[in-house]
Parts: C-alpha cells; structure tokens; sequence
C-alpha cells in the first residue's frame, strides 16, 4: 500500500459475530466505533477525517465475508469514496485468510490505507504486511478452534436428547427457561393433519394444495432481528420437510444419526412408518425432478421397442396439465423411429379399467381368484361367486372414489405388467391377492 496522504477519508468498520446485547444503549459495536473515532482524532494533523457513514455488522460471523456493512464499504472503495479503513482489530474485518487476502488486494488496487487501532500494524512496510499474515493466520486458527468446540458441544447435547438451539418445528416451542421442546397442541393437529392427509393423497403437493384451499397458512414467527416470517401458503417442500423430520416421534436428529430426545412426539410410529415407506416409493429422483405417485409407474412396456415406458407430463395451460408415456428407449435416438410416439396416460388408464373388468369377468379367470381366494382364506369364510362377478363390474365407479395411493396399490395388487402396441394392449395380471381387493370393493358399494 502507499503511504497515507491528506487529506484522508476514514471508514470505520466495526463487526460482532452475535446479536447478543446488541440492543443495550452502548454495546459492543459502539465501543469499537468510539475507539477508531478516537484513533482518527489523533491523526488530524495528518489530514485524517471520519466518515459519518456506519460500516456496523452486527450478528454475522466473520468466517465470511457475506455481510451488508461489508458489502456496502467495498462498493463505497470501488466508487472512491474511502481513503482509509479503521478496525477495533484485524478479526472484525475477517477471520478467512482467504477472505483477508481479498480484501488486501482491494486496498492495493484502490490505495487504501489499513488500520488497527489496537495492534501496531504498518501495511506500508514488508514487516507489517508480514506481521498481519501472522496475524490473520492466528485470527483464523482461533475461529476454527471455536467452531470444532461448538460442534462437539452441539454433538454432545444432541446424543443426550437436547435441542440445541434454532427455531422449533411446526407443532413446538422451545421452553425459554429449559430450553426444552414443548408442544404446542394447535400446532401439533396440523402436523398430525398433514401426515394423515400425506397417506390418503400420496402427494405433497396435493397436500399443500387441500391445506391452501382450506385457508391455512404456515405459522408466523418474528426473529430476535424483528424480522417476520412465514405466514405464507404450504407448498410441497415444506411439507417434505415435516414428513421427514423424525422430531415428531420424540427423536433429534445429528447428521445421518438419530437419538432418543427430552420432547414428547407428536406423531405415532406407526403412522411415521407409513408415512416414510411411502416417502421412498413415491420419491423417485431422475436428476431433474421428482415423479408423483401414479398408478402405472414402472409397469408399462413398449411393445414394438421393447423398453419401458416412462410417465411425463406437460401443461398447456396455468391450471391444467397433460399426462403421457413415451416410449424410454426411442427418447434416447437421435432420429425417433417407434410408432408409438405419446400414449395418453388418461386414455390408457380408462381403457385399463374396462379391460380388466372384461378379463376378470370370464370364467377361467374367476376360477383362478376363486381357487387363490380359497388357499388364502384365514377366517373361515369362502368368496362367492356373484361376489366377485358383482365387485369386477363395479372397478370404475370404485375407482373414481379411490385416492392416488389406494389406486397404486390396488394396480399392483392384480397387474404384473402392461405392453402397450399401436393397436392392442395387453395386460398380465396377478390373481394372487384378489380376496382382500374384493371385499374392499364391497365395502366401498
């Protein structure tokens, strides 16, 4: 850096890595402001003027260097506005040797003189700028000497059941004496809402949709900061996120591992078991996005390619969207030569139903449910005939009241595979299980 000329525009940037007693009439970033004001008052013969701007951050580490005040003193640099800049001491302005070193360069190219007002720091000499690397290498050490004790701290707490700190999930509170999670129990009904609708719809997003049409809204919470949030509608990830949070069934969560916790669940683990096998069913990743729960996934075939047919979709409008299954194998051609281009997922869905009906009504077929049905019985009781006949006839008007997940299970239960050609297709089916399908239906007419 070059030498500190007159007259000299001072910035004094001051930083404390918690908000804790920030709102005290003198506080900690006052104090550090004062002592570089007093440091620029004795360097007025010298030409030395303060800056009534405040470069404060208060409540931001210094591991980064993502802080408003930060932020708006390298813009002020850039547009020439600062000759110098005046620090409490060197980690106010940063703990990251890689940060530091960023910053170095900036004043270099901007002839910006740096000051410690409490450590004797010359940047105008290879000893000083020797003496500062020393510096901020220590600066830098200490701060992972306290993030390493924090972490062990947090690691501790957590295998003996604590929390440790943040805001509480949805259906909670944090106790402030204690510290410990308690229930709150009108919160503790929209998560048990939530789950119990997750495993009728199949659906997150159809989840967040019915609680948006009821009015709901997520909770509102106010920071230390004063700063407001949530209060807005459900959407699919936050309701992701209470599934998957194993803190409603009295756990806490380190990392990959889980322990017993201080708090009462809300949740049952019955319920949570549902809850997580069909989170791993119906969330299937490709890269891109995450495919709903259908009835057909996985089980329909190209009958001229040979390969699975993969379910997509594309909206036409805001509201309204269009399902179809192409062919997986003619997608990855460079020229597309299967005939059966889009097959529409409705389409093949309705004429689905009518088949099975179809198949399922002639006579060897109702042999073979009728003689599974019999190996199967538990209870004593036989499946009649006119049962059977009466519950196949009946597949679309159940189907229309069934939920996503009751119609994937029930396509698995007596589907074992679909190949679609151009102008047929074909169904195997799976008789084994058909007895407690059947009495379902009854009880739905």
């Amino acid at each position: 850096m070059t030498e500190i000329t007159s007259p000299v525009r001072c910035a004094v940037y001051c930083r404390k890595s918690t908000d804790e007693g920030l709102d005290m009439e003198f506080n900690s970033l006052d104090a550090q402001r004062e002592a570089g004001e007093n440091f620029i008052a004795s360097q007025k013969a010298n030409g030395w003027t303060c800056l009534p701007e405040y470069y404060d951050d208060g409540g931001y580490s210094g591991g980064n260097a993502n802080r408003p005040a930060l932020i708006r003193l390298r813009e002020d640099i850039e547009a020439g506005k600062i000759d110098a800049v005046i620090v409490y001491k060197i980690d106010r302005l940063s703990r990251s040797l890689l940060d530091f070193a960023e910053l170095l360069t900036l004043f270099d190219r901007h002839h910006i003189a740096f000051v410690s007002v409490t450590q004797d720091i010359n940047t105008s000499s290879s000893s000083g700028r020797m003496m500062l690397n020393i510096l901020m290498t220590f600066a830098q050490f200490e701060r992972e000497v306290i993030t390493e004790r924090i972490r062990d701290k947090v690691a501790a707490a957590k295998k003996k059941g604590m929390h440790c700190g943040g805001p509480p999930p949805l259906g909670y509170t944090s106790n402030p004496v204690t510290k410990k999670l308690e229930i709150v129990p009108e919160e503790a009904e929209m998560v048990k809402r939530i789950f119990a609708a997750y495993l009728r719809l199949g659906s997150a997003r159809d989840v967040a949709e019915e609680l948006d049409d009821a009015g709901f809204k997520t909770r509102t919470m106010v920071s230390r900061k004063g700063r407001t949030h949530g209060g807005t509608p459900y959407t699919g990830a936050y309701i992701y996120a209470v599934l998957q949070n194993p803190t409603y069934i009295g756990l806490v969560k380190h990392y990959d591992k889980t322990y017993p916790g201080e708090h009462q669940g809300i949740i049952d683990k019955k319920t949570w078991n549902a809850a997580q096998t069909l989170l791993k069913e119906n969330l299937v990743h490709d890269g891109r996005h995450v495919k709903r729960l259908t009835p057909l996934r996985g089980l329909v075939r190209c009958g001229c390619c040979g390969g699975v047919m993969k379910e997509n979709f594309t909206r036409k409008t805001a509201e309204k969207s269009y399902r179809y299954f192409v062919c997986d194998q003619d997608t990855k051609r460079i020229h597309s030569t299967c005939p059966l281009k889009r097959v529409p997922a409705a389409e093949l869905e309705s004429l689905l139903l009518n088949e099975i009906g179809t198949m399922l009504a002639k006579p060897e077929m109702l042999a073979g449910v009728m003689h599974s049905a019999a190996e199967l019985d538990e209870n004593g009781k036989r499946l009649k005939l006119n049962q059977v006949r009466t519950a196949f006839a009946d597949l679309v008007k159940v189907w229309d009241v069934m939920f996503p997940v009751e119609q994937y299970k029930f396509v698995r239960s007596i589907i074992a595979g679909i190949t679609v050609y151009p102008d047929k297709v074909k169904i195997e089916y799976d008789t084994a299980g058909l007895e407690q399908i059947i009495a379902e239906t009854e009880g739905v007419k």
